[in-house]
């Protein structure tokens, strides 16, 4: 069995039969049983995935293989749709939920005979960053003791970091895969708006969501998109230069995430990249992000209106709070922040039409205990690629003194994900250890 865990190394072993898809979803089934108290799954399963191994290994024999993720185990965030288990999007009002069909996304992983492996815990609603769910339990960062994973897609994020599965799907309002990723040091993958079809995920916010692949490396994260996608665009001509907002030295950076940033910047130049400062107009993040919060909290109050009427009491107090205060936002406020939002959409994407990405560390921060403060600024970097729906990738940079894992965020043009990935595969090749 392969101990790189990875998509790609799982398919190549699958293809030269050094291992059966039985195997892998043994192994696969044996680490999260092993690694169980980092709580990263609400549902495993385990019956279906070995059903679905064997169809795979029967598929194979006979030389009609799906292509590269035939046989490989992946887990969904559980608040997208997996056909007859339960997608409790991490409430509780909604235990008994089993929906009869997959998501598009779920449905076009099997099409290529990805395997199913279980459910992940996520931030209740996917409304928040730290994955602290009153429902369902904690989820933490296999990266250091009792830390978040970051959310809301935590429990995707953890179990590709602690190589519980190669890959795993997440969903990403205000960088809800990009912010675990960088927190436990996996990649993680927002796609354009559009490039992968929402349907069949609960809602957060129908403007700003997107579903995206949580991987270990970027070449299984391409693998994955490649999979999912509704379909495909060309990508637009390279040009080479990469863009450092101005606007985000607003934003508090910690030491050892400014170093690492840093260190990256000389390696994107040493690798023929040219990096230059630049500016959005107008543009505020933390004021952006707050803005785009308000109007993801009136859509979730639209989302969860039945719960948030009939059954309150099942609801914690942070999310009901939230969803109170979405509901009752005046229609001025909801304007302003509609303004403000679509600004900096415009603004970003303006810029992106002379550079190839925008670069940036992922997260102002690395990975906090539980219990901690929740510093506000968690989303100030990646909300401006939902609020744009641009494609943004989450790669390693580096780890802090305790050894968390630090993010480096690429943003760029909408429908230029060959380009992006061709910048985050030559940062990776030049960085990994």
């Amino acid at each position: 069995m392969t101990d790189e865990f990875s998509i790609a190394a799982c398919s190549r072993g699958l293809a030269a039969r050094r291992f059966s898809a039985r195997e892998l979803i043994e192994a696969s089934l044996e680490r999260i049983a092993q690694r169980r108290a980092l709580n990263c799954f609400i549902t495993v399963l385990a019956d279906s995935a070995r059903v679905e191994a064997e169809a795979s290994d029967h598929r194979r024999a006979r030389g009609a293989s799906l292509g590269p993720l035939d046989g490989v185990p992946i887990a969904v965030k559980d608040n997208i749709d997996v056909a007859g288990s339960p997608a409790t999007a991490g409430m509780a009002t909604r235990r008994g939920r089993v929906p009869p069909q997959d998501a598009f996304c779920v449905a076009k992983l099997r099409a290529q005979g990805a395997i199913i492996i279980g459910k992940t815990n996520l931030h209740e609603a996917a409304l928040g960053a730290t994955n602290d769910n009153p429902h369902y339990g904690r989820c933490f960062n296999p990266q250091g003791s009792g830390r978040t994973p970051g959310g809301s897609s935590g429990g995707s994020a953890a179990a590709v970091a602690a190589g519980l599965v190669p890959g795993a799907l997440g969903t990403d309002t205000l960088g809800s895969i990009r912010i675990p990723a960088s927190y436990c040091g996996a990649v993680g993958l927002k796609p354009t708006y559009g490039r992968v079809s929402n349907s069949g995920i609960c809602y957060v916010s129908w403007r700003l969501d997107h579903v995206g692949p949580i991987a270990r490396s970027v070449e299984d994260a391409a693998l994955m998109l490649d999979a999912i996608a509704s379909f495909d665009v060309p990508g637009a001509e390279r040009r080479r230069r990469l863009g450092v907002l101005e606007n985000y030295e607003r934003t508090a950076v910690a030491p050892a995430v400014r170093e690492a940033f840093e260190r990256a910047l000389r390696a994107l130049a040493n690798l023929g990249y040219r990096v230059e400062s630049a500016a959005i107009p107008g543009y505020d993040p933390s004021q952006a992000r707050r803005s785009g919060l308000l109007m993801v909290e009136a859509d979730a109050a639209l989302v969860h209106e039945t719960d948030l009427a009939e059954r309150p009491e099942l609801l914690s107090d942070e999310v009901r709070a939230m969803l109170d205060y979405g509901r009752r936002a005046a229609a001025p406020k909801l304007a302003r922040a509609e303004r403000v939002v679509a600004l900096a959409a415009m603004g970003a994407r303006r810029l992106l039409e002379e550079l190839d990405a925008i670069v940036s560390p992922t997260t102002p921060q690395t990975a906090f205990v539980f219990g901690e403060p929740v510093p506000d600024s968690q989303g100030d970097f990646t909300a401006l690629a939902n609020f744009a729906g641009c494609p943004a990738i989450s790669v390693p940079m580096g780890a802090d003194a305790a050894g968390m894992p630090i993010g480096l965020q690429l943003v760029a043009a909408p429908w230029c994900e060959p380009g992006l990935l061709e910048i985050a595969r030559a940062f990776e090749r030049a960085t990994r250890t």
